[in-house]
């Protein structure tokens, strides 16, 4: 009886540690890149457009490279 209760423990043990570490599969195949890709008018770099800072129709990937205009 002991043994019995120890191997049902075991098990639960196991199932329950099992749910905690999977992830859904279905979460791994939705995290795909969504949007438009801008790029900074100074440094060149894509950002998404959503994160991006627009001014007099450039995007910056920064308030830095907003401020320090477009690069020559």
């Amino acid at each position: 009886m002991r043994t019995l209760l120890i191997i049902i423990a075991l098990a639960l043990i196991f199932m329950i540690g099992k749910q905690l570490v999977q992830t859904p599969r279905s979460e791994k195949r939705t995290q795909t890149l969504t949007g438009k890709m801008v790029r900074c008018t100074n440094c060149g770099i894509f950002v998404p457009e959503n994160e991006a800072l627009e001014q007099d129709g450039h995007f910056y990937c920064s308030r830095e490279h907003r401020d320090a205009g477009e690069r020559s």
